[in-house]
């Protein structure tokens, strides 16, 4: 997957990465505010929303950079009914 929108609101210090794929999705808050969202169906990446982006993230974009390719790769955990996670 290479296609990805990008948008950062500098007011509320968020970035917004989202793929193209579409369809019902369940999001997670991971470790250092970001929230992951991946489809239901098969646990790829939807999207990711970086919260306090400057402050927390400015000086580590590798490290940013590493923990997105891993997602995008990696589906996500599935619940008990088969399914990744919950649905939102």
């Amino acid at each position: 997957m290479s296609d990805f929108d990008v948008a950062y609101d500098k007011n509320a210090d968020v970035l917004y990465i989202s793929t193209k794929l579409t369809g019902p999705s369940y999001t997670s808050e991971g470790e250092n505010g970001i929230v992951w969202s991946h489809q239901i169906a098969d646990g790829r990446l939807v999207s990711m929303t970086v919260l306090n982006f400057n402050a927390q993230w400015q000086n580590r974009l590798a490290l940013l950079t590493e923990q997105l390719t891993q997602q995008l790769y990696a589906p996500g955990p599935v619940g008990p009914m088969g399914h990744a996670g919950s649905a939102n």
